[in-house]
Formats: structure tokens, C-alpha cells, sequence
């Protein structure tokens, strides 16, 4: 007699395989967007900073990728203004205007803007010095 499995024990396999992706793929998803929104706001805190150290030495910002390096995956950089989108909407946009850091964050982008706010990253203005 050979050993082998009927086609109720590979059913059976299969549903319970089934079930165990309906709870781990959402979960997985869940948990890279959080790790993408805690690097989004890691790297608004550091992008303040700069701007604030770099103004306070030059008394002037020309660009911001002159006060520090960003990585283009993530960010889409201009001179006096820097965005990341989420869903092919802006999510988080920083812009440097009439010596303010102006942090903008949208309520409606998608699942990692949800996580920044529920990191509480919000609108908010700062000043250069």
C-alpha cells in the first residue's frame, strides 16, 4: 500500500493555508507602511534640523539639498521644497518660505499618510531660527 495523502487532507491543507494569508498578508502590509511612516517622519525631523542648523551658519537657504541628502526613492526634491507622495498623492511636502519651514501633511493620501498622523506629524510651521 502506498503512503500518500487523499483529496480531503489537501482541501483541508489548502483552507487552512488560506485562512493563515488572510490574516498575514494585511498584517505584512500594515506593518511595512508603518515602518515607511516612521522613516518619513525620521527624516522630516532630521530635514528641519539641517535647515535650521545649515540657516543659522549661511543666513540664507538656497536649497535645501544644500543643508542635506535625502533619498530620491522617497522624496521628491526641488530647491526650496521637498515631497513625498503616497498613492501618487501628496502626502508630506516641506518647503522653506519667508524664513518658515512650512510642514504640510494631507489627511486623505493614503495608508502611510494615515501612519504619519497616527505618529502625529502634522501641519505645521517652524521657524529658521
Amino acid at each position: 500500500m502506498k503512503a500518500a495523502f487523499t483529496l480531503l487532507e489537501l482541501v483541508f491543507s489548502i483552507v487552512v493555508i488560506g485562512i493563515i494569508a488572510s490574516f498575514a498578508i494585511p498584517k505584512y502590509m500594515n506593518t511595512r507602511d508603518s515602518a515607511l511612516a516612521s522613516t518619513i517622519k525620521r527624516d522630516i525631523v532630521v530635514t528641519i534640523t539641517s535647515i535650521q542648523s545649515h540657516y543659522l551658519v549661511n543666513r540664507k537657504i538656497d536649497k535645501i539639498s544644500d543643508a542635506v541628502t535625502l533619498n530620491n526613492s522617497n522624496w521628491i526634491i526641488e530647491d526650496q521644497k521637498i515631497i513625498f507622495k503616497d498613492e501618487e498623492k501628496d502626502c508630506a511636502t516641506l518647503e522653506v518660505k519667508d524664513k518658515l519651514i512650512k510642514l504640510s501633511v494631507a489627511d486623505d493620501a493614503g495608508s502611510v499618510c494615515d501612519a504619519l498622523i497616527n505618529l502625529d506629524v502634522k501641519t505645521q510651521n517652524f521657524d529658521l531660527i
